[in-house]
């Protein structure tokens, strides 16, 4: 009898006409379109953070504060509800069982479990690579079905995750990572949805050059965004490059930087409060995707 999963939001499919396959390969290697085998290979090696050597790195998809945001942009582009999406802590055995032997073709459908500190856009990479290398996967028609075991006690099997989705549309919403989920984009995005308008800094002047102007009725800003990995403190080198660049800049234009501020010493945030720079950090950025212009409200 399947578990009642309505208070995660999740509904599972009810489908006259589903579709039977084993997820044992009965042609060896599978039978697929050049498509679908360039999109496996995809989803094997090259998408983000997962166990490659030839995966890149995205830090603001592994990001536990942009969750809900970069996972929004990936539920988007591959067309998946609320109703279609389950993140439980364990999987219960009956509903392995309700998408082992049988599936509905039209129907996506998402049953994760989660690392700790893990992201949900990580956690459903990582699924389906796991999927993938290991064989725990079928092509039907167009939906790719797929089941990630872990290894417990007396070695016996355990399933971590359950999907079945048309993978084509997750490449999209991987393809869009690199331009929507920067900390570039969510800046900008963050800005707009409070009502201002987002120039690239134009300048002929290169020892002056931001990464956006920023304009809301009477008010100007130019904004530097800077990302440093493998930091914990900014070093007194970079800091005083940052001030010297933010000194007296422009009349009548406020400069506001955005960064991680754990990397800022008390000295150095008061530095830069003296050259009159607002500083915005994850936090802010993330109230101002709800809407809030903190911006105004520091500079007021």
């Amino acid at each position: 009898m399947l578990p009642n999963l309505k208070r995660f939001g999740f509904e599972f499919e009810d489908c006259n006409d589903k579709k039977a396959y084993s997820i044992y390969h009965k042609d060896k290697p599978l039978k697929l379109s050049s498509d679908m085998i360039k999109i496996l290979e995809y989803l094997l090696w090259y998408v983000p953070n997962i166990n490659s050597i030839q995966s890149p790195k995205n830090e603001l998809t592994s990001s536990i504060n942009f969750d809900n945001f970069v996972f929004g942009i990936i539920k988007n582009y591959m067309n998946l509800k609320n109703i279609d999406i389950a993140f439980l802590d364990y999987i219960d055995s009956d509903i392995v069982k309700f998408y082992e032997d049988e599936i509905c073709t039209y129907s996506q459908k998402l049953i994760l479990t989660r690392q700790e500190n893990e992201s949900k856009t990580d956690s459903l990479l990582r699924h389906i690579r796991n999927s993938i290398a290991h064989g725990h996967f079928n092509v039907v028609e167009d939906m790719l079905i797929g089941f990630d075991y872990k290894t417990v006690k007396n070695n016996a099997e355990e399933c971590t995750a359950i999907f079945k989705i048309f993978p084509q549309n997750l490449l999209r919403g991987l393809s869009s990572l690199n331009d929507e989920v920067t900390a570039e984009k969510l800046a900008q995005i963050a800005l707009q949805r409070t009502g201002y308008e987002v120039e690239s800094f134009r300048n002929t002047n290169l020892d002056y050059h931001f990464d956006y102007y920023v304009k809301k009725k009477n008010k100007r800003y130019a904004l530097e965004i800077k990302k440093y990995n493998d930091l914990e403190v900014l070093p007194e080198k970079e800091v005083e490059e940052l001030v010297e660049k933010f000194s007296g800049v422009y009349e009548n234009i406020t400069p506001v930087l955005f960064i991680n501020t754990s990397l800022l010493k008390k000295e150095t945030k008061m530095k830069l409060k003296d050259e009159n720079v607002i500083i915005l950090d994850v936090k802010n950025i993330m109230k101002m995707l709800d809407n809030r212009d903190i911006l105004a409200e520091i500079d007021e």
